[in-house]
């Protein structure tokens, strides 16, 4: 295998430039487009829209930030905060208002049917359904969203200003973990040419938000209750008030020793939320968690990070139980038995 220096790595700026072109019509003379994130939005989607409210030469009223939920995560917080973007909450009757919808990081299958439509997709996550949109730019072998919209940028030549450059770094950064993850040569020229316009200072208090002293005494309360099974380590920390500390712990579960599987999971008051991790070189985690929970929530992710989403009613239904300690035990004996198929035949959820 010959090295690849991503200096020197060549993006098709015609292709890029006949997407542009192609995404411009569909946009056409909407007075106003929507730019829709996953319920809880991360900065490589957060990024993604900014950039493409650039690319499109539309300010905030013309093309506004959407969510079905809200941003938790503390450094995403900090994020929106410190690079003043607003993300406000929607729903489906304000979207179909909407002449135009786009959707960015995230796929219309994620939405179910809040989504009344659709109609550009950008993103770099595995396909987990139709994509019924009149403009779908969906790379699978990029690490980021971002990453794609750097390139839309270049293509339109636009300028990027210190704020932008600094979201689009720190969307490729926290998307890839700091380049340790699922990083092509892409990702890595997108860095290279982000990295001169950011603004350090504010990218270090982004990525070193202030946590409440009260986390320190939830980290006390759940970590005993780790359950480790040769390289398979499960945590269910019980109800959350903030769905954004199960995928913190699952990345902090990864450093244990002997670990290649983390399971981290929690409950809000209407569903199960589980956020899975391996190193990358094992089997897809997303693939994983689509094989047990796609037929009763949602499900989906990469390689080394995947998320499922189960609804309590269908949780109940397939499991019978929603008490923790026995989702505790339920998880990881599915994972357990889809992983190294010991055991019974693994149970399959089904609504």
């Amino acid at each position: 295998m010959q090295l690849v220096n991503p200096a020197t790595y060549e993006v098709d700026l015609e292709a890029n430039r006949a997407r542009l072109e192609e995404l411009r019509k569909v946009v056409g003379d909407a007075e106003r487009v929507a730019l829709l994130l996953q319920d809880d939005p991360d900065p490589d989607g957060i990024a993604s829209a900014i950039a493409l409210r650039t690319v499109l030469g539309r300010n905030r009223s013309t093309t506004p930030i959407f969510t079905f939920g809200q941003v938790t995560r503390a450094e995403n917080l900090a994020m929106i905060r410190l690079l003043d973007v607003s993300v406000e909450p929607v729903d489906t009757e304000t979207l179909r208002a909407f002449p135009r919808v786009a959707l960015l990081d995230v796929q219309p299958a994620y939405f179910g049917d809040r989504l009344p439509h659709v109609h550009i997709v950008i993103d770099h996550h595995p396909r987990c359904g139709p994509l019924d949109a009149e403009f779908c730019d969906v790379r699978t072998h990029y690490g980021a969203t971002s990453t794609i919209l750097t390139e839309y940028l270049e293509a339109a030549g636009a300028d990027v200003s210190q704020r932008l450059a600094t979201a689009l770094l720190y969307g490729i950064k926290s998307d890839t973990l700091m380049l340790n993850r699922e990083t092509g040569p892409a990702d890595l020229r997108a860095f290279m040419a982000l990295y001169p316009l950011t603004n350090y200072n504010v990218l270090r208090r982004i990525e070193r938000p202030e946590l409440p002293l009260a986390f320190a005494t939830f980290l006390a309360r759940v970590l005993p209750r780790i359950r480790k099974r040769s390289e398979l380590l499960t945590l269910h920390v019980g109800r959350v008030e903030r769905e954004d500390v199960i995928p913190q712990l699952a990345d902090f579960c990864m450093q244990f020793e002997n670990t290649e599987w983390v399971v981290v999971s929690g409950k809000t008051h209407d569903a199960v939320i589980m956020s899975v991790r391996n190193p990358g070189y094992v089997r897809s985690a997303g693939d994983v968690v689509r094989r047990l929970f796609a037929a009763i929530g949602r499900a989906g992710g990469h390689r080394s990070m995947a998320k499922a989403i189960v609804p309590l009613r269908f949780w109940r239904h397939a499991f019978g139980s929603t008490r923790d300690r026995e989702i505790a035990a339920t998880i990881e004996s599915l994972f357990w038995q889809e992983l190294y198929g010991e055991g019974s035949e693994p149970e399959r959820a089904t609504a």
